[in-house]
């Protein structure tokens, strides 16, 4: 989905206007949406004595008309009370968003005031911050500031209209700004929402249609890319009814060490839960009897190690024998970063099927640049080309990636994923030659890697950038701090494993893997309780969410 500037937003809007959609009606739309998406929010998130009352804020503008619908759909739909708290009077609004503050139903109390008053900051309260929208310039004033401060003391839920009061859109930055833990903007998500300053202070982020044009989007100025569910869906069809697990593919872990045994586990078991139609996990000899598999339906084959208990040279040659019975294989978490690595990758990159290189797999990577070079566009003896466009220099442009015109027809793509985490990725690009990259903004990063090797590039983190040779580049919108947890990565490898094991492109299911791993997350009962063994199972619940094909 594309990230707008303030400014395309208004044109985008004003577009809308014209072709017949009202500003009332867009501001209907937004706050019905956000309402809805509040409610579900709130009684999935929090537990009933987190969720006694709603007290919506409103300020002023188009944001305080947001807040008046929700406020009054909220009424409808929720089966708590709410309240008002306005730092205008609803008669000195002007436009649409005194058209709604207008209709607002008497039974709602409306509150005008400077502060927040105790009773809008009692336990068991959800905040719905209207206060501020897109059209801050500066510093709030008076009394946004310290109604602000209010809020982010207080501890209470939150949920941001638009974008978090205080935040500037176009650049996520600003002094005093509210910290959400849901935040519903409006029509496209703003750039601002994703940017290194802004994403830590939106929480999860959902996006409500508002009316415009479907064209009109297309030929809007991008700021951006990110990931929503509406980004992914197309990437889970309706499954085959006659289907057989071959049909699904079949999903090689190569993975783990006798000191990181759960390493193999979460990852075999995450690509089953894609929808992988079987795995076979991989393991050191000497380590298998101290692995345990969640799941009976996991496939476990020993790999002699020299009883050494980790991965060594001996071990490539009967890889190579799994790799050959493999759709596409995930190398590298658990299994240790030394020197014995290096030949089983080697025979991972040689395999010619989708690998997705992780962890340990990684650190010997950057050791050995060279091997990259090419392997990333090569499938079945066959190589995509990168062709400069020769105008592309001339108009400022970046390059652009232009694919073999053959290849799209035999479903070849990039076919390697690198998935770091920051720390890696340091090593990664100064491994390969990159490293004046090391204090650019985390897009730059991965773009400059992916360009660079021909490989798809995940660095993880909050806001987990995805990155494809050519330019590609899209943040993720779900996910959060519950994945601060060990073994998260893990689990993220064998979802872009079990994908690219079904015959998606890794771009595609790179992209794919990344907001289902975030939104399964968004869905555990508490961020602060969830490990990474509770992912694979959250899985289902997060296809259920994404595509009623699941």
């Amino acid at each position: 989905m594309k990230l707008v500037s303030v400014a395309a937003m208004r044109k985008l809007e004003a577009g809308a206007m014209r072709a017949g959609v009202s500003g009332e009606e867009m501001m209907r739309r937004a706050g019905i949406g956000a309402a809805e998406l509040a409610a579900e929010f709130v009684g999935r998130r929090f537990a009933p004595e987190h969720r006694r009352r709603w007290a919506v804020l409103a300020g002023k503008g188009n944001n305080a008309g947001d807040a008046y619908v929700v406020a009054a759909h909220l009424a409808k739909i929720s089966p708590l009370p709410v309240a008002v708290f306005a730092t205008t009077p609803p008669g000195e609004l002007s436009g649409a968003a005194r058209f709604h503050a207008e209709r607002m139903p008497s039974r709602i109390p409306v509150q005008v005031v400077a502060e927040l008053p105790p009773e809008a900051l009692q336990p068991g309260t959800i905040l719905v911050d209207g206060l501020l929208g897109t059209g801050l310039s500066g510093a709030p004033r008076a009394p946004f500031g310290r109604i602000t401060a209010q809020v982010n003391a207080s501890g209470l839920p939150v949920v941001a209209l638009d974008l978090p009061s205080g935040m500037d859109a176009d650049s996520g930055g600003g002094g005093c700004v509210v910290t959400a833990d849901l935040t519903v903007t409006m029509g496209l998500p703003k750039k601002g929402l994703f940017s290194e300053t802004g994403r830590p202070r939106c929480g999860c982020i959902r996006c409500v249609e508002i009316g415009l044009a479907a064209k009109a989007v297309a030929g809007a100025a991008s700021s951006g890319d990110a990931l929503f569910a509406e980004d992914v869906r197309p990437f889970f069809p309706r499954r085959p009814a006659e289907a057989h697990k071959n049909r699904f593919g079949h999903l090689l872990v190569a993975a783990g060490s006798a000191d990181y045994t759960g390493a193999p586990m979460l990852a075999a078991e995450a690509g089953l839960r894609t929808g992988c139609g079987l795995v076979t996990v991989a393991v050191p000899e000497a380590a298998r009897p101290l692995m345990h598999a969640p799941l009976a339906a996991l496939i476990v084959r020993s790999i002699p190690d020299g009883g050494r208990g980790f991965f060594g040279a001996e071990s490539a040659a009967p890889l190579r024998k799994l790799l050959e019975k493999a759709q596409a294989v995930v190398f590298g978490p658990g299994a240790g970063a030394h020197a014995g690595l290096d030949r089983p990758l080697k025979a991972v990159l040689d395999a010619g099927i989708p690998a997705v290189i992780d962890a340990d797999g990684l650190r010997r990577l950057a050791r050995h640049p060279e091997w990259l070079a090419a392997k990333g566009k090569r499938k079945n003896g066959r190589t995509e080309e990168f062709v400069q466009d020769p105008h592309s220099r001339e108009n400022g442009k970046s390059e652009e990636f232009v694919q073999d015109p053959h290849s799209r027809e035999n479903g070849e793509t990039e076919r390697i994923v690198l998935t770091p985490h920051p720390g890696e990725m340091r090593v990664l690009l100064e491994g390969f030659g990159l490293g004046d990259r090391l204090d650019a903004p985390r897009a730059a990063q991965a773009e400059a890697l992916a360009c660079h090797t021909g490989a798809c590039v995940v660095l993880k983190g909050m806001g987990t950038i995805v990155a494809a040779p050519g330019g590609r580049v899209t943040v993720n919108s779900a996910g959060g701090s519950a994945l601060a947890t060990a073994g998260s990565g893990d689990v993220l490898a064998g979802m872009i494993g079990g994908l690219l094991a079904q015959d998606l492109p890794a771009w595609d299911a790179a992209r794919a893997a990344v907001f289902l791993h975030g939104l399964a997350a968004e869905l555990a009962p508490s961020e602060r309780a969830l490990v990474a063994d509770d992912l694979p199972d959250l899985t289902k619940a997060a296809l259920r969410v994404i595509t009623s094909a699941a």
